[in-house]
């Protein structure tokens, strides 16, 4: 396809820029004089640059491939609950790709290391955030907002698991 369009865009300006071609006549609009109208030359130029730039964009943004997730530096094993109550066993469990949570508590950034949690609750949603409780490995709890499409990954008996957190319920962490 792109083939295709780069021949008609050659054929065109191939013509467009020629003194003697009939895009420049005085019927078509050209220059008085029969010459080259170079602004013309130029924004078909810049459509062209434009047209390649923006089809080497066409996999940015997009959603990451169901068959490959991260592998995170350590292996965490975890009971995930989605809001429909579906219970999924996971190893290689990640958050963005990472053995943290991150989010914001007030005005600051936050990440709380894997090792540390043994549960999270997740709240209601508030805007592009969504409260979750986290609670540590010693009796300590902490509210923060994570952002609702942030992505947790891992690995369960039937194959690859992924889920926004505006998707779960809890996350269990076995010790």
């Amino acid at each position: 396809m792109i083939v295709i369009f780069l021949k008609k865009w050659y054929e065109i300006t191939k013509l467009n820029c020629r003194p003697d071609s009939p895009a420049f006549s005085k019927d078509w609009g050209g220059r008085q004089d029969g010459g080259v109208d170079m602004k013309n030359c130029f924004a078909s130029a810049v459509v062209l640059i434009s047209f390649l730039f923006l089809m080497g964009m066409g996999e940015l943004g997009g959603p990451a491939p169901f068959d490959k997730i991260p592998e995170p530096k350590k292996n965490f094993t975890v009971v995930v609950i989605d809001r429909q109550g579906v219970k999924t066993s996971l190893s290689q469990f990640s958050h963005d790709g990472q053995v943290i949570i991150t989010g914001k508590r007030g005005n600051a950034n936050v990440a709380i290391p894997f090792e540390i949690i043994s549960q999270v609750q997740f709240q209601g949603l508030e805007g592009n955030e969504i409260l979750a409780v986290v609670s540590m490995r010693e009796p300590k709890n902490f509210e923060i907002k994570v952002g609702q499409k942030s992505k947790f990954y891992g690995k369960a008996e039937f194959g690859t698991f992924q889920i926004e957190a505006r998707d779960l319920k809890s996350i269990n962490f076995h010790p």
